[in-house]
C-alpha cells in the first residue's frame, strides 16, 4: 500500500472516528487483500470490528465471497463503515460493487473509499479505471449514497505516491423509508441482472442486525481537503512545482522511448 493511501484513511478516522473510539463499529473493508505485504487499513482500524472482504483468499481477507458483485454472505444494513482503497481500479463492473456498498451499510454509515486517477497498468487480476473528480459522486449517485467529501490528490510529493494521483471520496448512507428500501433493492437486482450476475436464491435475508444510525460525528467535514491544502503548503510551490515538471519530463521520455523500441526490435 503507498503512503498516500494510507495517510488518507488515517485522516479520514481521525476527522470521522474520532469521537467512537470506544463504540462498538463494524468496519467492513472491500479488496482488502495484502498484494505486496506491509500495512494495511487493519492496522488503522483494527480497534474496532474489522472484517476484510476479497474474491480470493490472501493475507489480510477474512472473508472471501462467492460473488464479488452480491456478497451474499453479508445481510443488509450491517456495517457502520465501509472503506476500500486501491480496488476500485481492478473491478470491472464498479457500479455494482458501489450499489454492494450501499446495500450493507447501515442507514447514516459512511463509506471512505480511494483510487489512483493516474499510474502505471498493474493488474490484479485486471486493471481497469482510473478515477477522475466526477468518478465517484456519479458512482454515489447511482447507488443513491450522499457524497460528503470528494477530492483528486494531483499534487502529492513524495515518492511512489506522486504516481498514483489518489482519488478519494466519502460518502453517507441516506435514512429510508421502508418503500424506498425496497426499490432500492429492486434496483440492485436489475443491475446486477443487466450486467449477466443472476440473482443468488441464497441470499442472506435483510436484518435489523445492529441497524442504529451511525454516531453523528460530521463535526469535521472537509478535513481532509484542509489538511491536503497545509501538507502542500508545507512543502513549498516550487517544490511542488519541480516535482510535477519531473513528472512530466518522464511521462513524455516514455511516449517517445517505446516508438524507438518497436523500431529497433527487429
Amino acid at each position: 500500500m503507498h503512503r498516500s493511501s494510507f495517510e488518507r484513511m488515517q485522516a479520514f478516522r481521525d476527522a470521522y472516528l474520532v469521537d467512537v473510539n470506544h463504540a462498538p463499529l463494524r468496519i467492513l473493508d472491500v479488496g482488502s487483500a495484502s498484494i505486496e505485504g506491509g500495512v494495511t487499513y487493519r492496522d488503522i482500524f483494527g480497534t474496532w470490528n474489522y472484517l476484510g472482504l476479497d474474491a480470493d483468499r490472501a493475507p489480510n481477507v477474512d472473508l472471501t465471497v462467492k460473488d464479488p458483485y452480491h456478497w451474499s454472505e453479508l445481510a443488509d444494513a450491517t456495517f457502520d463503515v465501509v472503506v476500500s482503497g486501491q480496488a476500485f481500479e481492478h473491478i470491472e463492473w464498479p457500479w455494482l460493487t458501489i450499489m454492494e456498498i450501499a446495500r450493507v451499510l447501515k442507514p447514516a454509515g459512511l463509506a471512505a473509499i480511494t483510487a489512483p486517477s493516474a499510474g502505471h497498468v498493474h493488474r490484479y487480476p485486471t486493471d481497469c479505471w482510473r478515477y477522475y473528480p466526477d468518478g465517484f459522486p456519479a458512482l454515489a449517485k447511482y447507488a443513491g449514497l450522499s457524497l460528503i467529501e470528494n477530492d483528486v490528490d494531483f499534487g502529492y510529493v513524495f515518492g511512489e505516491s506522486a504516481v498514483w494521483g489518489d482519488a478519494f471520496a466519502i460518502l453517507q448512507k441516506p435514512l429510508q423509508s421502508d418503500r424506498e428500501s425496497q426499490e432500492w433493492a429492486k434496483r440492485r437486482a436489475a443491475a446486477r441482472l443487466a450486467a449477466g450476475r443472476a440473482n443468488d436464491a441464497n441470499a442472506a435475508p435483510a436484518g435489523d442486525g445492529e441497524s442504529a444510525p451511525f454516531p453523528s460525528v460530521m463535526v469535521s467535514r472537509d478535513a481532509l481537503a484542509k489538511r491536503t491544502e497545509v501538507e502542500r503548503a508545507a512543502v513549498g510551490s516550487f517544490s511542488l512545482r519541480w516535482r510535477l515538471v519531473r513528472q512530466h519530463l518522464r511521462a513524455a521520455s516514455r511516449a517517445l522511448r517505446y516508438p524507438m523500441e518497436r523500431l529497433t526490435r527487429f
